[in-house]
């Protein structure tokens, strides 16, 4: 066994062992150090996991867990997929821990703040469970860890907002947990497996004899349906726009950036690795995912024409640009996957640095949100500006930047896909358009001379989430140029996934 084959376990053990070590630390500064340190580990094992799997003639290999094998132990599986994304999460949750650290320090009492980086470490902990496991059992669970753990650093700011906020995520999301658990006692039901890889076997046999059908069809729509409930997909959105408009700054870019993907990597494994794409087809739920996304893509981008909060603005493109995530889902093809995987590392990167930018805009007009009341920031916050124009022109699909080639490969998938080409095209550029129509304005507010507001000198953002912008427009510019070896990574990690 090489080295890189116990980096899957280390990369979830080490920071959830770090949330009981931090305990006794009290100084925010040290906590955040330490959490921030794990992040980083994780995802320099991340990355070279994702080096010796791509040099390796092994794409893929599976950790056991305990003494007991398949199909009864516990599993962790890591390919290409699970390294470039536990890798890129990793990053975020480093960059978004960072460059929040000033408005955490402000937002969480003294006395909590230990509290609220054991969260960050069990939340990063199963974020990567999430990634890597090949027991489904073992998802539920951890979906569960990483919803707790998303509640609690959401209402670490103590404010009645964040407080209902909170009240409404955890009430959703445990309607989702509800489906999810429910979905898991069929399948087991029917199949006797929650090992991911021998429950597919037992799947494609029945669907050969035509089986257990109306079981099957009913399990990967509760899966499904849970799924969209905990990642926002409209119209199960409506928890999303308070959860992120009233946190901290670190957990909104937490929050948009990774927390909303864990669920859907989690669906992906699923569909590809328990039903398989044949299966799935015939099962005749991709349909409905695919239009689903479009709808989100659509309603996302025309409730963010009508916010005044710029919080809630980026809280709603978020709707719409999981809409097109779920809308390469629904191809259900190799190349699908791989596009929708490249919006996944686009959105990731670009909305953290927007959640950030803002929040220091926000400290710059002196607490206000209302767009109206920011108009000439980006001239007093040079370079909050520049990310949040990196940031805008990114999911809005300039080239050069990270979400041109992510609409790019989406639309190409279209094609290839021939079935509902012409609709996905059109609310493609549809969608494109509405984006630009709500971060042009709002940039053209931003960076103009007229009317711009007094701003108060004693707000001087810290040299950390400076540091953190600068490091997120790099890795914009990185995906928005290099991604011809990318998306051949992704399409060749998501042909092995199964």
């Amino acid at each position: 066994m090489q080295l890189y084959h116990h980096f899957p376990f280390i990369i979830i053990m080490l920071p959830m062992v770090m949330s009981v070590l931090i305990l006794p630390f009290k100084n925010e500064i040290t906590l955040r150090s330490i959490s921030m340190l794990i992040q980083a580990i994780c995802a320099a094992l991340s990355f070279w996991l994702f080096a010796s799997l791509l040099n390796s003639p092994v794409e893929y290999f599976t950790y056991q867990l305990g003494s007991f094998p398949a199909p009864w132990g516990n599993e962790l599986r890591a390919g290409l997929i699970e390294a470039i994304m536990s890798g890129a999460f990793a990053t975020v949750l480093f960059f978004s821990t960072m460059g929040g650290g000033q408005d955490t320090a402000r937002d969480v009492k003294p006395g909590k703040r230990h509290y609220f980086y054991i969260m960050i470490n069990l939340l990063t902990s199963s974020l990567m469970v999430l990634i890597y496991t090949n027991d489904i059992f073992t998802g539920y669970v951890f979906m569960e860890i990483h919803m707790l753990a998303a509640c609690a650093i959401l209402m670490a700011k103590e404010s009645g907002e964040t407080i209902k906020a909170t009240i409404k995520y955890m009430c959703m999301s445990i309607v989702g947990s509800m489906l999810f658990l429910l979905s898991i006692a069929f399948l087991y039901g029917i199949t006797g497996h929650l090992l991911m890889e021998p429950a597919k076997i037992v799947i494609a046999r029945f669907a050969e004899a035509g089986l257990y059908w109306i079981p099957m069809v009913l399990t990967i729509t509760l899966f499904s349906i849970a799924v969209f409930i905990k990642s926002s997909l409209l119209p199960f959105h409506t928890w999303l726009p308070d959860a992120h408009g009233y946190a901290t700054t670190s957990v909104s870019a937490i929050l948009s950036g990774v927390v909303l993907k864990g669920y859907v990597i989690l669906l992906l494994k699923l569909i590809i690795r328990v039903y398989g794409i044949d299966v799935s087809d015939i099962l005749g739920i991709m349909p409905a995912i695919f239009w689903l996304g479009l709808l989100s893509m659509t309603m996302g981008s025309l409730i963010a024409l009508t916010q005044k909060d710029i919080k809630r603005m980026i809280a709603y493109s978020s709707v719409a640009h999981i809409g097109y995530i779920f809308m390469g889902i629904g191809f259900n093809t190799i190349f699908g996957f791989a596009a929708a995987g490249y919006h996944i590392l686009a959105h990731a990167f670009s909305k953290s640095m927007l959640f950030i930018a803002a929040g220091r805009f926000i400290n710059t007009a002196g607490g206000s949100k209302n767009i109206p009341d920011l108009v000439g920031v980006a001239r007093k916050d040079k370079l909050a500006g520049v990310a949040f124009l990196v940031g805008a022109l990114s999911l809005i699909g300039i080239p050069l930047f990270a979400g041109f080639p992510s609409k790019f490969y989406l639309a190409t998938a279209a094609v290839r896909e021939g079935q509902g080409i012409w609709i996905a095209v059109i609310v493609l550029a549809v969608s494109t358009l509405l984006n630009a129509l709500y971060y042009i304005p709002t940039l053209q507010k931003f960076f103009s001379r007229d009317n711009a507001q007094e701003f108060s000198a004693d707000y001087v953002p810290d040299k950390s989430s400076s540091i953190a912008l600068v490091c997120l427009i790099i890795a914009n510019i990185f995906l928005g140029v290099s991604y011809i070896p990318l998306i051949s990574i992704l399409e060749r990690g998501f042909s092995f996934l199964g």
